[in-house]
């Protein structure tokens, strides 16, 4: 079934008949195949919904559509679905502004409660000229009319900052869709408190955001070898910035779950997620924790931080052995387990 933003564009399916279209981070590709225009195009920053798409030759999966693809054949619009943050809409925005032809529409779609009716500044550095289309479904589609197309540098999006814990500094890279972008959330700081001594051995930071686990790892841990994994974008491209910035050596995957992770691991490492989009969503992580005996090798450890409140002890020992709390906030409970 549509997601009810999608619903809101069919309602309106005769604004994209014609003409060549990109779809902007649909959360399903049905939405593909219940237009009847040929010439829409998808570019997705989430590796889920881009592995659903049957012709990846109209679909892009990057951190930022690439310009370059456009040039000299710029769309006749574009449409974005309302991502989680203000600040991520504005990158998108932005973006799109870059890859559509001068006088053509970006239109906005998004739940109500996602920030949407601030559409009016959100597209104020592009346009003024903007009109509210429909209404439905608790849903809200607005319109922007360019009269020129805009410049786009992906680097005036991206945010260095040193991130120091303990005695270890890294330069981490932070963008808008990023996880507590910008700073380094108590979650995360708890467990790289209590990362082991030494590490040895393959260490996969599962859901990586910027990449902060994996590089206090692999800086306190020079020998190890890291596996950095993630399901968007956006995040995998902060992950190697970040490896780079600190001259550190790693492999970036993106895999939605686990699916695209091969080898076995002597240590997994996580602030897994539970949200997606704007909405809570604990499924990610519970499929991971009953996957990740999978992914370890033989005593292979799991270290998980995550909210106290989650049940996620109980889970985790249907999976591994010897389930143990390492360290406790008043918030977040650290987890050790072993296959």
């Amino acid at each position: 079934m549509l997601s009810t933003t999608s619903q809101v564009l069919v309602r309106n399916k005769e604004l994209f008949e014609t003409g060549k279209w990109l779809f902007v981070n649909p959360p399903e590709a049905d939405i593909f195949s219940a237009l009847s225009n040929a010439d829409i195009y998808g570019f997705h920053q989430f590796f889920d919904v881009y592995q659903q798409c049957p012709n990846n030759q109209k679909h892009v999966f990057e951190a930022h559509y690439p310009i370059e693809q456009s040039e000299g054949k710029l769309f006749d619009g574009a449409v974005i679905y309302m991502p989680k943050s203000k600040e991520h809409a504005s990158l998108l925005i932005a973006n799109m502004a870059a890859c559509v032809k001068p006088n053509s529409n970006i239109f906005l779609v998004g739940e109500n409660k996602s920030g949407i009716k601030s559409a009016d500044k959100l597209f104020a550095n592009v346009s003024q000229r903007i009109n509210k289309i429909d209404s439905a479904r608790h849903c809200s589609l607005y319109c922007a009319l360019l009269e020129n197309t805009a410049t786009f540098d992906i680097k005036s999006f991206i945010k260095y900052e040193d991130i120091q814990v303990s005695k270890t500094t890294c330069k981490i890279a932070f963008m808008p869709g990023i996880f507590s972008a910008g700073a380094l959330d108590p979650a995360t700081q708890l467990l790289i408190e209590n990362l082991p001594e030494q590490l040895t051995g393959n260490v996969l930071d599962f859901a990586s955001g910027s990449g902060v686990i994996g590089c206090f790892a692999a800086k306190n841990n020079p020998g190890i070898n890291l596996t950095l994994c993630d399901v968007s974008a956006v995040a995998t491209y902060c992950s190697q910035l970040s490896l780079s910035a600190n001259n550190l050596q790693g492999k970036v995957l993106a895999s939605n779950g686990l699916a695209e992770i091969k080898q076995k691991f002597d240590t997994v490492l996580t602030n897994p997620p539970f949200h997606t989009g704007i909405k809570t969503d604990y499924s990610v992580t519970d499929q991971f924790i009953k996957q990740v005996k999978f992914a370890l090798g033989p005593k292979g450890i799991l270290m998980l931080v995550a909210n106290r409140f989650l049940p996620y002890p109980d889970i985790i020992k249907g999976s591994l052995n010897s389930v143990s709390t390492l360290a406790q906030t008043s918030k977040f409970s650290l987890y050790r387990a072993q296959k």
